[in-house]
């Protein structure tokens, strides 16, 4: 996930009238924020679910976006009702800041991780065989990620080689940190943190797709696609999704860095920009249709109340059909 913002919007703001902005990020965020905490609530009760490989990803994707969810969108929703940003001093900026760019492209660097991961746990189960393996495989890249990206952004944001500018009036004042205009810090971040996370994010999911394409054709092979299926249709449906709403970003990203004249495609861009927040609404309910198993307890909590409501609906026809009745009838003089 890119930087999500550039040097050409750093005074700019969507078109999208503010109201309609408003209606749409909490229309979206108070059903993603209960999914959210639907899905964490399952994967981390039930113990087999919480000790899948598989899911600590997801899991760490599903805590940073709900605290997204929890934090950014209710800054923004205020900054709309207020018309700008309150308190206006720099600290509510800087967490803004820290939330919005780093909560965000953190995720992307353990999406990108996942990407990887993904063809180790189905077709290298043998690496993390072993407790050990599974902690130099499994657990440290995710520990190095998180670890990294914690102190990058903070540092960056908080103690910044640079002077920051504070725009009140621009939603997340305008969430342009100066280090984004650095000229090694701002390659960086948007190299590496943007454009190289959403290559490796695309690459690794396709050749994951068709490396379990030419497995399930090979008769003389076997492999257990039941078994992985499950993993397989996780990441694949996450990386869709960031994917499609990440990757124009890219492709600006990288015609700015090539010589595209700022004040071309702003609008455009504006708009991919904030329809980036989606990635952190729909993300709680792709992981829910990922996951077989939640999905099936959902129906039998849709049946067993729709059994309840059939049986109570029943019941009181009997009452009321027994009312009726002649034989219960009483004389009133």
């Amino acid at each position: 996930m890119t930087d999500r913002r550039l040097i050409a919007f750093e005074n700019s703001e969507i078109s999208w009238p503010r109201s309609l902005r408003f209606i749409l990020l909490l229309i979206f965020d108070i059903p993603s924020v209960v999914c959210s905490l639907f899905v964490l609530y399952h994967l981390l009760i039930n113990r087999t679910s919480r000790h899948a490989l598989h899911n600590h990803t997801i899991i760490i994707l599903l805590t940073i976006s709900l605290a997204f969810q929890l934090t950014d969108i209710p800054w923004y929703l205020d900054f709309i009702r207020r018309g700008s940003v309150w308190p206006q001093i720099p600290i509510r900026c800087l967490l803004w800041w820290l939330v919005d760019l780093g909560f965000y492209n953190t995720a992307a660097l353990i999406l990108a991780w996942s990407s990887i991961e993904r063809h180790i746990l189905v077709f290298h189960d043998q690496w993390i065989s072993t407790r050990k393996k599974r902690f130099y495989v499994h657990y440290l890249p995710l520990i190095i990620l998180i670890l990294y990206s914690t102190i990058y952004y903070t540092v960056l944001i908080f103690f910044p080689p640079c002077h920051h500018k504070y725009i009140y009036v621009l939603p997340v004042c305008a969430a342009s940190p100066c280090h984004l205009f650095h000229p090694i810090l701002g390659l960086w971040e948007m190299g590496i943190h943007g454009c190289l996370s959403t290559i490796i994010i695309a690459a690794f999911s396709i050749a994951l797709l068709v490396r379990v394409i030419v497995h399930k054709r090979r008769r003389n092979r076997v492999f257990q696609w039941k078994f992985y299926r499950k993993m397989i249709i996780q990441l694949l449906s996450i990386s869709a999704l960031y994917l499609l709403l990440n990757f124009p970003i890219m492709i600006f990203s990288v015609a700015r860095l090539c010589g595209l004249p700022s004040d071309i495609g702003v609008e455009v861009q504006q708009i991919t920009f904030f329809l980036t927040y989606w990635v952190m609404f729909l993300l709680p309910f792709v992981a829910l249709s990922s996951l077989p198993g939640l999905r099936k307890k959902m129906d039998r909590i849709g049946f067993i109340k729709h059994r309840r409501q059939k049986t109570f609906t029943m019941a009181m026809k009997r009452i009321i059909s027994t009312e009726e009745s002649p034989l219960h009838w009483t004389y009133s003089p």
